[in-house]
């Protein structure tokens, strides 16, 4: 498989200044994870997940999930995490041949990682580790550290087929400050705009609400993992009012970007519900 078909990920080391609870964070990708410094709780479908400094785990892609984040002082939240291709699991899956494959997609924990398996975490993760080597070679690398971490318990279970909010994601991720409206949506689906409104509504949402919680979920990645400043990941996630922007985060996650970074302010209240009104038609 030539890197064009196969897009190398890297890993993204998640910092966090300030104790934050977020809710229904969604992944367009599974994440293997290792939890560095501080506690991670990862809640789907009320089962809670605890991982502790030192623990791997498996986040699945898809799934509404619940993460808070809790820094041990003096140090910061610390997490690296790497962003797989589903289809790389399945193709490790399929070759192990005896591995049991959940029917629900849950977070899991991988216990008892040997050190070569965490060696082999720590290479991929490293920017340009990957890239530098011939695809397939980097596709191997990748599904043997899948195999590791299924044989030490952590598996993905089965995906359900692609809603059509989840292809919306997709397609937002790939420039969430492009200024997309309902009409490139249904045009890219090959749909008329009220059949694309009325299939989202079918799923219980809408476009503006996927746009902006796309939007809102690149800005927190953007927040925990680069030094980018508060405007730039406005601009970076289609806002141009730097204040509407934070705004528009702390309406999202409760907390303000600058509690996340830096943990520099009290917590009134932490994570929200998204909210269903639609209004907000404006997420790397």
């Amino acid at each position: 498989m030539e890197h064009q078909d196969f897009p190398i990920p890297t890993g993204a080391l998640i910092r966090q200044g300030g104790r934050a609870c977020f809710y229904r964070l969604v992944n367009t990708n599974p994440l293997l994870i290792q939890v560095q410094s501080g506690t991670k709780i990862v809640t789907a479908n009320d089962k809670p997940l605890r991982l502790d400094a030192g623990a791997y785990g498996l986040l699945p892609d898809y799934q509404p999930l619940t993460m808070e984040n809790i820094p041990k002082a003096p140090q910061q939240y610390q997490t690296i995490a790497l962003p797989v291709p589903r289809q790389l699991f399945e193709d490790a899956y399929a070759r192990m041949g005896s591995i049991a494959v959940p029917s629900m997609p849950l977070p899991a924990r991988s216990s008892n990682m040997p050190d070569e398996a965490a060696a082999l975490f720590e290479y991929c993760c490293q920017p340009g580790n990957l890239t530098r080597l011939p695809s397939a070679i980097a596709r191997a690398r990748l599904m043997e550290l899948i195999t590791w971490f299924a044989l030490c318990g952590a598996v993905l279970g089965q995906s359900s087929s692609p809603r059509l909010e989840d292809r919306l994601r997709q397609m937002i991720e790939t420039d969430p400050a492009f200024d997309w409206t309902l009409r490139h949506a249904a045009h890219a689906f090959n749909m008329s705009e009220a059949t694309l409104r009325r299939k989202l509504a079918a799923e219980n949402t809408s476009f503006s609400e996927i746009l902006s919680d796309t939007r809102m979920n690149r800005a927190l990645g953007l927040v925990q993992t680069t030094a980018l400043s508060m405007a730039q990941v406005a601009l970076e996630v289609g806002y141009d009012s730097p204040s509407q922007f934070a705004a528009r985060f702390k309406e999202r996650f409760g907390v303000s970007p600058r509690h996340v970074r830096n943990g520099s302010e009290p917590v009134e209240r932490i994570g929200t519900e998204v909210e269903r009104s639609g209004a907000d038609v404006l997420s790397r």
